[in-house]
């Protein structure tokens, strides 16, 4: 079979920043909420630092400082809040014969291809909010190269599992130098 990436039509046809095929699976629905509560959850937490900062420093000399520091906190939350959709909806993968394709940002989209032949292993991981809402953290390691990984974050648990068990029957198997 031959890799559809590598044809010259397809790259001049159906480049990685144009429309994407059919097949390619999206994160979950629930994935947005999940991302949403970890933000919050790291606003509480940014929020509880400048309330202890400016009751230990209540002074009014670095009272400016600290109304800037609660403003630029509000301006990064209220962004990254309405960006999160987007994140999500660029969020791509496909598992195909010869390789795995990636492809995810909003402002700056990246798309990563692995071929199977330089995977080594493939792990799944959970967090805490992860387990709340069903949902896994893929990582595919490779073989040396500059990024030695890609991670698929907060796609479903069981997509991941079976992600996972394709990945490792697709992984080529035995030294392929030595049968040539």
């Amino acid at each position: 079979m031959t890799n559809q990436l590598l044809d010259a039509g397809f790259l001049d046809d159906q480049c990685l920043t144009g429309p994407l095929p059919d097949e390619w699976l999206l994160l979950p629905t629930v994935a947005l909420t999940k991302r949403r509560c970890s933000w919050l959850l790291t606003l509480v937490v940014v929020l509880c630092g400048l309330s202890v900062a400016q009751w230990w420093w209540d002074s009014h000399w670095l009272l400016p400082l600290l109304l800037a520091c609660w403003g630029l906190t509000g301006l990064i939350f209220l962004t990254c809040w309405f960006c999160l959709p987007l994140e999500i909806r660029h969020t791509r993968f496909l598992l195909r014969t010869q390789d795995f394709l990636l492809q995810y940002g909003v402002f700056w989209r990246r798309a990563v291809l692995i071929p199977l032949h330089r995977v080594q292993h493939v792990t799944i991981s959970q967090g805490p909010l992860q387990k709340r809402f069903g949902l896994a953290t893929l990582k595919v390691y490779t073989a040396g190269g500059l990024d030695a990984e890609a991670a698929l974050a907060d796609i479903e648990h069981g997509v991941a599992v079976v992600l996972s068990e394709q990945l490792s029957q697709l992984i080529p198997r035995g030294d392929a130098d030595v049968e040539r």
